[in-house]
């Protein structure tokens, strides 16, 4: 019951109990109390004890309803509490949080280190939640959002999954933001950098390539090989090879895929010259140079290049000579797999 509804009710009692008795008895009644002298209507005597009840039931309603009152507001800035902590989680960026209560503080923390996955419709939700869900919905399918809101960009960490993630949809539509990774690498997730360098070495020339090569890897420049070998025209030439080589620690399997391009697109003199030139320079571009020579049946060459060798070095070709002496038709591929030579 509300406290004024009760007081008024009460105050109503009173009246009619206080006329009711002095209807009965409209004397008067004196009595000495602590040394006082105290006279009223007898109607006065029966409801002081009522407005003394009233009071006290006055009082105590006011002071449990305060009490509860204060309580409740607690449980309601635990709830608002409660729902920014979801609400920051659901943008994968949890933040610690202080709850009044112990009841919500022993279950609701969790939700300090924790990234939600929302999979349900956000019809009825808080416009908060519909916001967050919206972003977290677009940028997943792969959309490019601008975060106009302040409040959540500024909040938002670069480590975080969903920028990473967005930051990564923008590579895909904007060729300057690519590049400008690129010139930033130590601004932005190794992730956000290795899906801007695959997709500007996907569409690079070998020329314009040269201002990141020092960023490149061997899977960014097999892509552009087979590029490449698949007709593009990015400019591959002998004295670019040499530049790249230079520039890329080249392993056996790295000059054998070289090979492979090289074979295809060049003429068969100027690949001998270079893989002669990368042969001298170290022992891993050999495998190439060798397989080479029998690919365009320089046998002569291939035996000179043996004699220079260990008897105990490229044992397959040593024998593919052999039999190409003896006029046995055999073919380079019968014994060397060039994916596999190296090992």
């Amino acid at each position: 019951m509300r406290i004024t509804l009760y007081t008024v009710a009460a105050l109503t009692l009173i009246v009619i109990v206080g006329a009711f008795a002095h209807y009965i008895n409209p004397a008067s009644y004196a009595t000495n109390l602590f040394g006082i002298h105290f006279e009223f209507l007898v109607a006065i005597w029966v409801v002081i004890p009522m407005m003394i009840l009233l009071v006290a039931s006055v009082a105590h309603m006011m002071f449990y309803g305060l009490k509860n009152h204060f309580k409740l507001r607690r449980w309601v800035k635990d709830t608002d509490t409660l729902k920014d902590a979801l609400y920051w989680s659901i943008l994968k960026e949890p933040q610690r949080h202080r709850y009044l209560k112990t009841q919500m503080k022993d279950g609701a923390k969790i939700l300090d280190g924790c990234h939600i996955e929302v999979n349900c419709s956000a019809e009825g939700l808080d416009n908060r939640f519909v916001g967050a869900m919206e972003i977290v919905k677009d940028i997943k399918n792969g959309n490019y959002v601008e975060i106009k809101d302040r409040k959540i960009k500024n909040a938002l960490s670069k480590t975080n999954p969903l920028v990473i993630q967005n930051e990564i949809n923008r590579l895909k539509i904007s060729d300057e933001f690519v590049e400008s990774v690129l010139r930033a690498k130590e601004s932005y997730d190794k992730s956000i950098v290795d899906n801007a360098l695959d997709i500007y070495f996907s569409k690079a020339t070998f020329e314009g390539a040269l201002k990141y090569i020092s960023m490149l890897s061997k899977a960014n420049l097999y892509k552009m090989l087979d590029r490449f070998d698949e007709g593009e025209k990015i400019g591959l030439t002998q004295e670019m090879i040499e530049k790249y080589v230079k520039a890329i620690d080249f392993e056996c399997e790295d000059y054998m895929r070289l090979a492979k391009t090289a074979m295809k697109k060049f003429a068969p003199n100027v690949t001998i010259a270079l893989f002669e030139t990368l042969r001298k320079q170290t022992e891993q571009a050999e495998n190439a140079y060798i397989y080479i020579l029998f690919e365009y049946e320089k046998l002569e060459d291939a035996h000179e290049f043996l004699e220079e060798q260990n008897e105990n070095e490229f044992i397959k070709y040593r024998a593919l000579l052999e039999l190409k002496h003896h006029n046995f038709q055999i073919k380079l591929e019968d014994l060397i797999d060039i994916d596999r030579v190296c090992r």
